[in-house]
């Protein structure tokens, strides 16, 4: 069946959502998502676009973008290329990053994007990160709170800020009641599938072979198995690889390196079904 064609117009504000390949995380750090925001705030100004929100999760992204006439696919390819170059570098892997296509609509009323940067900024607070949105770092609101204007100019707020109050000041706190107030929308945003969440289980967490061998270890406990035992046990054992797989950033090598017993390509066999 063919893809159903991206909803695009020039001079447009989109919903933006880009999610790692195969759930897999794309900020290890801090100094990621601080050079995936130089890097945001560079492609900017190129492009001249207006960015209204933005949050950063372990494994996707959410942005509200104004193109200002440039194409939506333009600006995210720019976007995607250059940090996934920067972080296959770092990291010493290959490959892609970031699931092929990022997932957009367009915002269509000033309603809507006043809805849309509300549940920007809420979904840490949805995913039990934090109590309130301030205590986010890696979302625009604390901008929006903020009496000072950023250094890099990377969030617009003048034109949501207006749309509460002429006065900046009054404006902010209405938009902080605003964001706060639990009340439900009947706007159907564009949803990601799998939310990061305090919870291991629930999102991709294990980065190192001895963390990976640690989740197999505590599989062999559950099943009253030692590791050995565990991995010589092939429907429980697979079934673990692909758990594995699915919460971390490890490679094929060091899924393997990890159960200790196995070759890559018996990984390789197993995660292809």
């Amino acid at each position: 069946m063919p893809r159903k064609g991206r909803q695009k117009a020039l001079h447009s504000t989109y919903h933006v959502i880009q999610r790692g390949n195969d759930r897999q995380v794309i900020f290890r750090s801090d100094q990621d998502r601080i050079y995936y925001l130089d890097l945001l705030s560079k492609i900017k100004q190129k492009y001249k676009f207006l960015l209204y929100a933005y949050c950063l999760m372990s494994n996707h992204v959410h942005l509200a973008i104004y193109d200002n006439g440039t194409d939506i696919s333009q600006i995210m390819r720019s976007l995607n290329v250059s940090y996934t170059t920067y972080y296959n570098k770092k990291y010493q892997r290959s490959g892609h990053l970031f699931q092929d296509r990022f997932k957009s609509e367009l915002v269509m009323s000033d309603e809507y994007i006043l809805e849309l940067s509300r549940y920007i900024h809420n979904n840490p607070v949805k995913a039990g990160l934090v109590k309130y949105p301030e205590g986010y770092k890696w979302s625009s609101f604390r901008q929006y709170m903020s009496q000072k204007k950023s250094n890099n100019n990377l969030v617009d707020t003048e034109f949501i800020l207006s749309l509460f109050s002429n006065n900046p000041d009054e404006a902010r706190i209405e938009y902080n009641k605003f964001v706060k107030r639990t009340d439900s929308t009947e706007i159907s945003f564009l949803e990601i599938d799998d939310i990061d969440s305090k919870d291991p289980d629930s999102a991709p967490y294990i980065f190192t072979v001895a963390q990976g061998r640690e989740f197999l270890l505590k599989k062999a406990q559950e099943n009253q198995m030692s590791l050995h035992k565990f991995i010589q046990n092939r429907p429980k054992r697979d079934e673990a690889i692909r758990e594995l797989r699915k919460y971390s950033t490890l490679s094929l090598r060091e899924i393997a390196e990890a159960c200790g017993s196995i070759s890559e390509s018996t990984v390789s066999r197993i995660l292809r079904g």
